[in-house]
């Protein structure tokens, strides 16, 4: 996973921050499966360089059920309605003088995307990860195969003004 923070050409990007967090290969979030998975499994906090840029390396995460006991079942069970999730990776973005954001990004190619239970997909969310032979140029320094995915994250000054 790779982007860059967008705010604007003068803006200084020192102490820009990006958390993020998803289940794994399986659908399981770390909290989910405490005796399998490590704590804090599938979340990272990261600093951006000076010029914005911030990587990563995760799992390709997968689709998952919503949890469907009380009302959200009883809701999804009266409309017809799937519990699923499609694939997804959360984040919260961030740099001094900037709005903090709360985003998510949505694998291409996952089941679900037209039929999110919680109706959370916009198109504009919606990332391509894409196949890379082993031996591709990658800032993460993977030498075997690999899923690479891209965001560019822009923040908007705390004015509520548009950078």
């Amino acid at each position: 996973m790779f982007g860059w923070y967008l705010i604007r050409p003068d803006a200084e990007l020192t102490q820009t921050h990006l958390n993020v967090w998803q289940a794994d290969f399986e659908g399981f979030y770390d909290v989910q499966q405490p005796d399998s998975q490590p704590q804090g499994n599938g979340c990272g906090l990261f600093t951006a360089d000076d010029h914005g840029r911030f990587y990563f390396r995760s799992v390709v995460p997968a689709p998952y059920p919503i949890p469907t006991n009380g009302l959200v079942g009883e809701l999804l069970a009266a409309t017809g309605r799937h519990a699923y999730r499609p694939a997804h990776i959360h984040f919260i973005v961030g740099a001094p003088g900037f709005r903090e954001l709360t985003t998510h990004i949505f694998v291409n190619d996952s089941a679900y995307l037209d039929s999110d239970a919680v109706f959370a997909v916009k198109r504009s969310l919606v990332r391509d990860f894409t196949p890379r032979a082993a031996g591709t140029d990658n800032p993460c320094g993977v030498v075997e195969s690999f899923v690479e995915a891209h965001i560019d994250i822009t923040l908007h000054a705390d004015g509520g003004g548009h950078t």
